[in-house]
Formats: C-alpha cells, structure tokens, sequence
C-alpha cells in the first residue's frame, strides 16, 4: 500500500511539471523562430510574422504562466482592459509617426496643392531658463 501510494506521489509530481514544460519548451521554440526568421529576408513579412511570434509569446504567459485560464471573470475583464490599452497607446504614437516629415518635425496642415509655403518652424535649441 505504501509503493502504491509513493508511486501516485511521482505521477502527480510528473503532472504538476508537465504543463508548465511544455509550455517553456514552446517559448524555447518560439525563440528560436523569432531569431531564425532575422537571417531570411522577408521583406514587409518579417514584422508580420515576428509580431505574430510576439503575440503568440504573449498569450502564452498570459493564459499558463499568469493563470487565466483558471482565474476569474473580472481578472480576466482586467487583463483584456489593460491590453485594450496598450494598443490603444500603440496606435496614438504610430499615428503620430506616420504626420510626421521624414525629418522628425511635424506637418503642416495643409494641403500640397494650394502652392503656399510651409508654417515656419521654431527653433530647434530651446532657450528655458535663460532669462530672455
């Protein structure tokens, strides 16, 4: 009864490792995908999939290592938010990328045809604390 019961201990023991194994292994796997596909030129579909690894990266933690899968509906509710508002951060600092000129400075608000020149800019060195 005693062997019995020291082999359910080794069985559960296993179990208990398994999951989170795999899991790591799948990262471990990841990982190298994600360095592999730096040495091949894709062109535009590197990103595509190195995002794609990324978000695949993500939702592993997210659902084995921070337990989602056994959590609550507000924890849950609370995780979704917090994503939500990331790529919401994601999406006001592309959006201002994309206004602005190749040199760094933001546009002018009008349209190219109407032929005016462009807003003068203001001086790039800043003057705070000078007293002028």
């Amino acid at each position: 009864m005693s062997a019995h019961r020291h082999n359910e201990g080794h069985v559960s023991a296993l179990r208990l490792w398994l999951k989170p194994s795999a899991v790591w292994l799948a990262l471990l796997l990841l990982l190298g995908l994600t360095v592999g596909s730096a040495y091949v030129p894709l062109g535009a579909f590197n990103g595509v999939i190195n995002y794609g690894i990324a978000a695949t990266k993500a939702a592993l933690v997210l659902i084995f290592f921070m337990h989602l899968d056994r959590s609550r509906a507000l924890i849950r509710l609370t995780a979704l938010t917090g994503l939500f508002w990331l790529m919401f951060l994601f999406s006001l600092a592309f959006g201002d990328y994309l206004t602005r000129n190749w040199n760094g400075g933001s546009t002018a608000l009008q349209s190219i045809e109407s032929g005016s020149p462009p807003l003068p800019r203001l001086p790039l060195d800043p003057r705070f604390g000078r007293g002028d």
